[in-house]
């Protein structure tokens, strides 16, 4: 039997160490029973509660579809999970994959006999039943001292300092959520406000953007009231909609405020106005939306839409920085200009380009460029081989620092190759030239109704430039038509 060891320690003062007692425990389990570990997966400091959140045991699922091994063994079940729903679709998964499920502490049986299944149950609710212990009296902990108005964990907003769990107005950052307050009050616009703010920085050390300026122009504590548990973000660990939570503790007046109650009900009409008026705009489109990239500092510009006092449409493409932040200088780009110049040179290229000639090379090329992975998968059966030897020894009392260190490299460089010997395999497949031909054939017949489509196959990279200038690449996404490029 060829096994696959799993190990998890989560948050509540465990250390790296329980690492090690689970896999050598594992490991004994496996030498006494003539079991071959192949691989090993271990999450550090990851809760049992959220299977989505631990790294190496989805490691663990991708290479038991890929038949590795045909067991996975555990220390004990709350090893594996302490969900109820989690640990159940884990055990179908394996069930469904044939492969068995071992833990050294608890005795598994077939979870479709239904004494089996009971036990089981039983043992994972218990699991469950602790987390939820647990964590109920952490929250019981944690609203007392919300009741009590206190400061608990996290960042300040800007414009106040914590002294002692206590909300104090930092006075220079006060004014600059006064001189938000005002600009926003008097009609001003969010790209005017960052403008005027000059890069000012947030208390997480980046320049202000638009979703700061929007998250502060919303925030109560702002007029003194201070919050706590406000929405439903994360349950267990997974998120949780984001809906009002009947169980927010409010306290009004308990932080000392810096915007005046009058400007804030300027500013939330105004907010208020801009949510209704942008759910009744119809949405834009942008033709090369996503395809041009910032020559200076590498962002990806955005279609913007302004309009001046007129009434009038100015169609823009903006770079993402400058656009949320300010910190980019590249000037923008006119859309329709650059939308019609693509779309006209596209047209014209498509009209007198000998098509078959172009897909016979392109057909070539991709066919003899499949890649040859043997180097890779020696590469990887050496470091597997490595990486499992190393494991043995450290379980077996050899304290190196240097070892461990060498088994996390070689763990990273593992990784590495499996992803590129996984995508590469999936992507191996010979080009279809009637599919390529059909395709260009398409394009070129209907581009007036099709750009579209057309601009997002044959368009790769658009660079702007610090000059104003576009430089476009031309080429061929064929994803769709039997291969990729």
């Amino acid at each position: 039997m060829k096994a696959a060891a799993y190990a998890r320690y989560s948050t509540d003062g465990q250390t790296n160490n329980s690492i090690a007692y689970q896999l050598a425990r594992i490991n004994e389990h496996c030498t006494q029973n003539k079991i071959t570990v192949v691989s090993y997966y271990a999450d550090e400091a990851e809760s049992g509660t959220n299977i989505e959140g631990r790294t190496e045991f989805l490691r663990m699922l991708e290479a038991a579809h890929r038949r590795e091994f045909n067991a996975v063994i555990i220390y004990d079940i709350t090893r594996g999970s302490r969900d109820v729903g989690d640990w159940f679709n884990f055990r179908k998964i394996m069930k469904q994959l044939s492969i068995e499920v071992i833990s050294v502490e608890d005795k598994l049986g077939d979870i479709l006999n239904p004494n089996d299944f009971l036990l089981e149950l039983i043992s994972v609710g218990i699991g469950q039943h602790s987390v939820l212990t647990t964590r109920q009296k952490s929250i019981d902990g944690v609203k007392i001292k919300a009741k009590e108005g206190a400061f608990l964990g996290g960042y300040a907003p800007l414009g106040y300092d914590i002294e002692d769990g206590k909300y104090i107005i930092n006075s220079r950052d006060a004014e600059t959520v006064r001189l938000i307050f005002a600009m926003y009050a008097q009609g001003d616009s969010y790209a005017s406000i960052l403008c005027r703010l000059g890069g000012i920085k947030g208390k997480r050390g980046k320049p202000l953007g638009k979703n700061s300026i929007n998250f502060i122009l919303k925030n109560e504590r702002y007029i003194g009231i201070y919050t706590w548990n406000k929405r439903k973000i994360k349950q267990m660990r997974k998120w949780a909609g984001g809906a009002l939570n009947p169980d927010c503790v409010k306290i009004e007046g308990h932080i000392p405020a810096i915007i005046d109650i009058d400007t804030w009900e300027r500013v939330q009409r105004r907010m208020s106005d801009n949510k209704g008026k942008s759910k009744n705009k119809a949405k834009r489109e942008y033709l090369l939306s996503g395809l041009i990239e910032c020559d200076i500092c590498g962002a990806t510009f955005v279609g913007h839409t302004s309009t001046n006092k007129k009434g009038y449409e100015h169609k823009t493409y903006i770079c993402g920085n400058k656009y949320r932040t300010r910190s980019c200088t590249i000037p923008n780009g006119n859309a329709i200009e650059l939308e019609a110049f693509i779309a006209a040179n596209l047209k014209e290229y498509l009209a007198r380009v000998n098509v078959e000639e172009m897909v016979t090379i392109i057909v070539d090329k991709v066919n003899a460029a499949s890649m040859n992975l043997s180097a890779e998968k020696k590469e990887l059966d050496e470091i597997t081989n490595k990486i499992s030897n190393g494991v043995k020894a450290i379980l077996g009392g050899i304290d190196f620092p240097e070892l461990e260190q060498e088994v996390n490299i070689l763990r990273v460089r593992k990784s590495e190759l499996e992803d590129i010997i996984a995508h590469n395999s999936k992507s191996s497949s010979k080009l279809d030239k009637s599919k390529l031909m059909d395709y260009f054939r398409h394009s070129t017949k209907n581009i007036d109704s099709n750009i579209k489509e057309v601009v997002k196959q044959l368009i790769t990279k658009i660079y702007a430039h610090a000059d104003g200038s576009f430089t476009v690449n031309v080429g061929v996404h064929i994803a769709h038509c039997g291969g990729r490029i």
